[in-house]
Parts: structure tokens; sequence; C-alpha cells
């Protein structure tokens, strides 16, 4: 998913983090529901957190989801996305699953592009894009 979320999330968590949870309850299946150690920490250039935040960080608590923002390589700083009359703020974000940002190999806020410029000029919604490496390989039965 992607756009405009209106959530100011700074740098809370957007994973769940279990890993004390399955020696308290001495319960080694919830082992498999720990977030794999590859998932890296999210920067976010915004440090502000804003009502919608607690929103979109429980959906992706609650899904698996992860934020991209701020984790993909080209976006390793969680880049701002909104230049608005009250400043700077992160608000645009894609969001997916793990193996959407394992495959992800590039995130850019598009500052400043020449087709956005003759669409109109300046805009205070920064774009977002996401590149892929997707193997589209098929297996014959």
């Amino acid at each position: 998913m992607g756009g405009d979320f209106n959530a100011h999330t700074a740098t809370l968590l957007d994973t769940l983090d279990t890993s004390d949870l399955c020696e308290l309850l001495q319960a080694p299946e919830l082992v498999e529901l720990k977030q794999p150690s590859v998932v890296t920490m999210r920067q976010n250039r915004d440090a502000n957190v804003g009502s919608w935040s607690c929103k979109l960080l429980d959906l992706c608590c609650d899904t698996g989801l992860l934020i991209l923002n701020g984790r993909t390589p080209g976006d390793q700083s969680g880049e701002f996305t909104c230049l608005a009359n009250r400043g700077c703020s992160t608000i645009e974000y894609i969001v997916g699953s793990l193996i959407v940002w394992q495959t992800a190999t590039h995130l850019k806020v598009i500052i400043d592009d020449t087709r956005y410029r003759a669409m109109g000029g300046v805009f205070d919604h920064r774009p977002l894009r996401l590149r892929l490496n997707i193997d589209c390989s098929f297996v014959e039965p």
C-alpha cells in the first residue's frame, strides 16, 4: 500500500517485539511469530508523533506489514515527504509485507522531478517511487 496516511510515526516500532514473550510464557511455539532478525530499524527525519500514527502502527503490528520508508535502500534516513505551511513532515508511506521489503531494491522520495513540475509547479506532497526485484520466471508443471 502506498499513499498519504497522514500519520506522523517518528521512529515508533511498526513490528511486535516478541523476543521475551516466548521465554516469559514458556511457549516455544511463539518463536514462529517473532519478526525475523533481518528487519532493520526504521529511520525517520520527522520526529513528530501524530494522532493517526497509532492507527498505522497498529495496522502494521496486527498484520505483519512493515513501513518501507526509512529502512529501504535509497531512503535509509526516512526523508520528509510533505512540505506544507506547518513545516516538513513524513506522512506519505509505502507499507508492505516482509517479502515486499526483501524484494525492494530502492525507495525514492521524489524531491525534484521535471514531470511533476510540468504538471503545474510545486506540490507540497512528494511522490514516492519503489523499485522491486521480482523473479517472473515460470516453472512448467
